[in-house]
């Protein structure tokens, strides 16, 4: 892989820059499937060896706007690899997700999370790795909408994520997803006692 994209993209990262902007340099970029996937992996290698310095030098250990930085690109990337990239781009999704703060970075946050429900629950009989990240996702989701939105907003995202739990979850993996969401939208629980007395 030639070096100008590489370094192009950590100069972005660096940059701390926005991800539309990411996007547009990957677009006008033109890499095939493979030289994205090259251009991950060099990423996360040059990032990686960064947050080791960090971590040696800084009793608080890395920075998290460098790690949501590099998500942020690796993100973009993977959403360019199809298939190969796709159980690495869920990863990434999620992990960006849950970085995001709850003030400054909330609407991506939702986004994120929104984009993450909607293409795993396309995938989930092909890809078993979409099972998790859909309902972690979902439960996330829900969670984000309930408490900034209320509960009338997030009751069709608990109400979907109750669905595939009773229709599509082994009966030991069913109390323990019940659960979650007992204890996460109790008021919920509360409304469906039915699939909740155990």
């Amino acid at each position: 892989m030639v070096n100008k994209p590489i370094e192009e993209m950590m100069q972005l990262i660096r940059n701390y820059t926005d991800h539309e902007e990411i996007e547009r340099y990957l677009d006008q970029a033109g890499l095939s499937v493979e030289a994205m996937l090259e251009l991950n992996h060099a990423l996360y290698n040059l990032n990686a060896i960064g947050w080791e310095l960090q971590i040696s030098s800084n009793e608080r250990g890395v920075n998290p706007f460098d790690v949501i930085s590099f998500l942020e690109a690796s993100v973009a990337i993977l959403a360019r690899t199809g298939d190969e990239g796709y159980a690495d781009w869920m990863r990434a999704m999620f992990e960006l997700a849950i970085r995001y703060s709850d003030q400054a970075g909330l609407s991506r946050k939702f986004s994120l999370f929104a984009e993450l429900v909607a293409s795993t629950k396309q995938d989930l009989s092909k890809e078993e790795r979409s099972v998790l990240f859909y309902t972690r996702s979902l439960n996330r989701l829900a969670q984000l909408t309930d408490y900034w939105h209320g509960e009338d907003q997030a009751r069709p995202l608990w109400q979907e994520l109750l669905d595939y739990v009773l229709n599509f979850m082994e009966a030991n993996e069913q109390l323990e997803a019940l659960n979650v969401i007992r204890s996460n939208a109790p008021w919920f629980a509360e409304e469906n006692k039915l699939y909740f007395e155990f």
